[in-house]
């Protein structure tokens, strides 16, 4: 399987389902059967251009915390390749 995107890379990507979602590549599996990415709320609230103070130093502080932290609060999802339709 080839894939087009790595990691740093962000865009849009559709879902076999129609959903379509932003996404920025956190990491690739080492099998390449996932994708772990940060989601729509993880772009906005971690690496919005022109932040404020407070957006700053919330986004220095989820910076801080692990994938699995991420994860459980939104920022952060994993998804297997074959859910995906088109990644852009």
């Amino acid at each position: 399987m080839k894939i087009k995107v790595k990691e740093g890379h962000a865009g849009i990507m559709t879902l076999k389902d129609g959903t379509q979602m932003n996404y920025g590549v956190k990491r690739i599996t080492k099998n390449m059967s996932k994708i772990i990415f940060y989601t729509g709320k993880g772009l906005r609230e971690m690496f919005k251009p022109d932040m404020n103070e407070d957006e700053n130093a919330n986004a220095v502080q989820l910076k801080k915390l692990d994938e699995k932290t991420l994860m459980k609060s939104g920022h952060v999802f994993e998804m297997p390749f074959t859910n995906i339709q088109v990644i852009n």
